[in-house]
């Protein structure tokens, strides 16, 4: 009987541990999770252009006319006036606007209306760097808040 009880137990521990483990990881539908988003993902989602795909993304936060990183800047340190590394403060909610790039050219204009003008049907795919991850090509200056990289037909 013990035996029993024990056995009933364990696998109803393991049972709840599984749902929670599953529901904890599942995001709710048409949210990315991923930091590359393909073109037949976003038409699948049926969203109509780049803009419409990133406001359903989890690492960025997007306003009406202004999109940005959750979280910032992903580098804990940062240099102080006299040249010091120092561990970079925390702050209830951080936002770091990054640079766009299409089709390997670098967006002069407004981010958010420039991707509100690319049509799904027309996106292959859109990457996502945060600072640490950004390629060499595209380092320069404005892209400390990391890139949004999207390459079309």
């Amino acid at each position: 009987m013990r035996e029993r009880t024990r056995r009933s137990a364990v696998i109803a521990t393991t049972m709840a541990l599984m749902a929670a483990t599953a529901c904890a990881s599942n995001p709710r539908p048409g949210t990315y999770t991923r930091l590359i988003i393909t073109g037949s993902e976003i038409r699948d989602a049926g969203y109509r252009s780049a803009y419409e795909a990133l406001t359903h993304h989890r690492e960025l936060i997007v306003f009406e006319g202004e999109i940005g990183f959750r979280g910032g800047n992903d580098d804990p340190w940062v240099r102080d006036a006299n040249g010091r590394t120092q561990p970079r403060p925390r702050m209830s909610q951080s936002y770091h606007v990054p640079l766009l790039v299409v089709n390997g050219d670098f967006n002069q204009n407004d981010a958010v209306t420039t991707l509100r003008r690319i049509p799904a049907d027309e996106i292959v795919t859109i990457r996502l760097y945060r600072q640490s991850m950004i390629p060499s090509r595209y380092r320069r200056p404005g892209a400390e808040g990391g890139v949004i990289e999207v390459n079309t037909r």
